[in-house]
């Protein structure tokens, strides 16, 4: 840490860094160490990163998503549809055999389906 009583003065490149490691979810005690400062020092001299980068990722994600949007991006699209208005993709099983014929969509249904043509078909 640095010396008890030194005079910190937060340069551009140290606020860069801060609102970075905000972003990154890196935490206070983590960042402070990084600069060589304490915890209060720098809640002092960078409150206003630390207060405002994750919503300012957050800002700079949706107009990359929106510019996404606007140059007819197929995932773009996908994306928003799916989280904000709740769509979702369904999965369809082709139960088409090699020879073009219909089969049931798993093995329960293939062994009902064997068991109902031993019963129409096994002479009584």
């Amino acid at each position: 840490m640095a010396k008890q009583g030194a005079i910190y003065k937060p340069t551009d490149p140290d606020r860069a860094f801060v609102e970075r490691a905000v972003m990154a979810g890196t935490t206070i005690e983590k960042i402070s160490e990084c600069l060589n400062i304490h915890k209060d020092t720098l809640g002092k001299h960078y409150r206003y990163e630390i207060m405002t980068a994750r919503e300012s990722m957050k800002g700079e994600a949706v107009r990359v998503l929106m510019d996404s949007l606007t140059d007819n991006s197929l995932d773009a699209a996908k994306y928003v549809l799916s989280r904000v208005a709740g769509w979702t993709e369904k999965s369809v099983v082709d139960n088409t055999s090699s020879d073009g014929t219909m089969s049931p969509a798993g093995p329960a249904q293939d062994a009902a389906l064997a068991a109902m043509n031993r019963k129409h078909c096994d002479p009584e």
